[in-house]
């Protein structure tokens, strides 16, 4: 019965994260391309764009070298065709997340609304099969979480302990330091109340984080070229150097009044009343207080950080959905059939309007226009240039096609100057002088129909409309309501015009 209720569970968990796994749905954050497809193309196959975090050594190759070589076995079997090879690192990550949904079930003992809550929640089906960091740092904790040695009785405290949380600790670090906060507050739990005696932290923490960490160190540092520690280096440029600033900035209650209400949505009263309950009766509930003291102590920390974005608090859902499935399901016993169908309706159908829509309509263009460019791309001495907000569209791991590709830059300039990017926007005409004044022009421009008119004199006469690609229903700054794709004229074409 074990057996298959695994394999059940594992299937459906699959089918759920593979419906928004297939690439050419909307796009979410760069990341998920820039910092994982991008750098894994480039190692499978010898080219792809590398940007200044990779530069600076702030990002981990684990997760891109996982990646990569699903890439390389595609190239080795022939098989790497676009539309396989952009489908393929997405449903990897919706069976790692199927995976990380079964482990969080089996962590709250089997419950079926427990299983209904994560298998619901609208912000995990938009992201649980992307290539984010985030996402993939979410599963490393849910899968940690679900061994972790919580001790919830006189009789758990003489149970062995699995230390594997420890390896996924030390991993999800590496791939996000930004899930340190969490492992703290939680190693300083498993240290006062563990069973291992008095000199657990150097028989198990030091020698596993040695082992984890030191190959994790290894693998960069040879990736690299030198020396290298990248959760360090990732500390010194975002936090002591505070350049995540350069891409935007939030006052400090943004997590408690936009970040964790978005991302829970529905269930956010849920999350509510499971955090009332811990208060309220937490000399009972010693989970709930080891689990609401971590999200506490990880928010207060994100908090004082500028930078905020909402997929930062997805390592915090697994955490706060337990919170929410330790209350559902005591009142679930109690409650009547009439009361349990409406909260499954409510749930259900809160989930699925911003589910539909972030996962199929949402920032659509940009992942769309990639199919349209490798159609309209004639050979591999063609280019493309991207007219865009910082790296708006995916690039090389969409188009699979080592053409000439421009886009502005967007790396953090020097103190006194501005990016590329910027000084494109305040000023078209003269960035394209300066740019094309002595060289042929890019074959296809890419930009958003905000731009079309600040740039109409550039295409006039010189590049045609081939491509007209629905975006946003909210267009804001220079990002327009749809991605437009231009071709170069031919002299012929131009004289008929």
């Amino acid at each position: 019965m074990l057996v298959y209720e695994r394999c059940l569970l594992s299937w459906i968990g699959i089918l759920v994260r593979r419906e928004n796994g297939f690439g050419n749905g909307p796009g979410f954050a760069p990341d998920e391309y820039w910092q994982t497809l991008e750098v894994a193309h480039k190692q499978a196959f010898g080219y792809g764009a590398l940007t200044w975090e990779w530069q600076k050594g702030i990002r981990s190759y684990l997760y891109p070298s996982i990646v990569s070589v699903f890439y390389t076995l595609l190239k080795f079997a022939s098989l790497d065709y676009p539309e396989v090879v952009v489908a393929t690192p997405r449903i990897l990550q919706a069976i790692l997340s199927a995976i990380a949904d079964y482990r969080f079930y089996k962590w709250t003992g089997g419950r079926k609304w427990a299983l209904f809550l994560i298998l619901t929640s609208w912000f995990w089906f938009y992201s649980a099969s992307r290539t984010l960091l985030q996402t993939f740092e979410t599963d490393l904790v849910a899968i940690a979480l679900s061994v972790f040695p919580f001790k919830t009785g006189k009789l758990s405290y003489y149970e062995q302990e699995d230390n594997r949380w420890i390896w996924l600790a030390v991993l999800s670090v590496f791939i996000r330091p930004t899930s340190a906060p969490l492992w703290l507050v939680l190693g300083m739990y498993n240290l006062f109340t563990t069973n291992q005696g008095k000199f657990h932290f150097f028989k198990n923490y030091v020698p596993i984080s040695l082992i984890a960490g030191g190959s994790l160190v290894a693998l960069d540092t040879y990736m690299y070229g030198r020396l290298i520690i990248t959760p360090w280096e990732f500390f010194k440029f975002n936090v002591l150097q505070d350049i995540g600033s350069f891409y935007g900035t939030h006052p400090w209650h943004w997590y408690l009044t936009q970040g964790i209400p978005a991302v829970l949505g529905v269930t956010f009263p849920l999350v509510l009343w499971g955090i009332i309950s811990v208060l309220r009766r937490h000399k009972e509930n010693k989970i709930g207080v080891v689990l609401l003291t971590a999200a506490v102590v990880h928010l207060g920390i994100h908090s004082c950080i500028a930078h905020k974005e909402f997929r930062f608090v997805l390592p915090l859902l697994p955490v706060l959905l337990y919170l929410a499935q330790d209350v559902v399901v005591p009142w679930s016993r109690k409650a009547e059939r009439w009361q349990l169908y409406a909260l499954a309706a409510v749930i259900l159908l809160g989930n699925a309007v911003p589910a539909a829509y972030f996962g199929s309509v949402h920032q659509a263009g940009t992942t769309r226009v990639m199919a349209l460019l490798r159609e309209a791309i004639p050979d591999n001495r063609s280019s493309v240039l991207f007219l865009m907000p910082c790296h708006s569209t995916p690039l090389y791991s969409h188009l699979h096609t080592n053409v000439s590709v421009r886009h502005l830059d967007c790396s953090p300039p020097p103190p006194g100057r501005t990016f590329e990017a910027e000084a494109f926007f305040n000023n078209p005409g003269a960035w394209w002088a300066e740019e094309y004044s002595a060289r042929r022009p890019p074959a296809l421009l890419v930009m958003f129909d905000a731009l079309r008119g600040r740039v109409e004199s550039l295409l006039e006469n010189r590049y045609r409309l081939i491509g007209d690609l629905p975006h946003t229903q909210f267009p804001s700054g220079e990002v327009g309501a749809s991605v437009l794709v231009f071709a170069r004229s031919e002299p012929a074409e131009r004289g008929r015009a």
